[in-house]
């Protein structure tokens, strides 16, 4: 996070106000409002040893004005893991349930186009073996990386 979003922050949550000043008008705003926030950190794994404070890498004072601070973990379980990577493969396998209509704006994004004229005309299919290797990856990827 910034640091000018840092002070931006604390003013609003400690003060409940936000000052603005912008072409020669200087004003308070009142900013009573409730707030939902989200945050990863920075080494993109929670880490037990350190508190919320140094996990999220933010200031206490900023912490202390939440009421309620939920800590969700991604714990690596290997079946559980699979479950989902075998739920991914057969969500994206099954070309039918996607959208027919290829017929697009001008303003959507040609690969968005080009996916759904494949899903629609091509008819992929991945074969026991590509799916096992989908499968084992996804499982790896998570043990090592995540």
């Amino acid at each position: 996070m910034r640091p000018e979003d840092r002070v931006a922050i604390h003013e609003a949550m400690e003060q409940q106000t936000i000052s603005i000043a912008k072409a020669r008008i200087t004003t308070v705003l009142n900013s009573r409002t409730s707030g939902l926030a989200a945050a990863n950190p920075p080494s993109g794994r929670y880490d037990d040893l350190k508190t919320a404070q140094d996990n999220f890498d933010l200031q206490t004072t900023i912490l202390s004005r939440f009421d309620l601070i939920f800590i969700v973990k991604d714990v690596r379980m290997y079946d559980q893991d699979k479950i989902i990577a075998s739920h991914i493969i057969k969500v994206h396998s099954s070309a039918q349930a996607a959208s027919s209509d290829i017929r697009a704006s001008r303003e959507e994004n040609w690969l968005k186009r080009y996916i759904q004229y494949c899903r629609s005309e091509c008819h992929p299919r991945l074969s026991e073996a590509a799916r096992a290797k989908l499968q084992s990856d996804y499982v790896d990827i998570r043990r090592l990386f995540l």
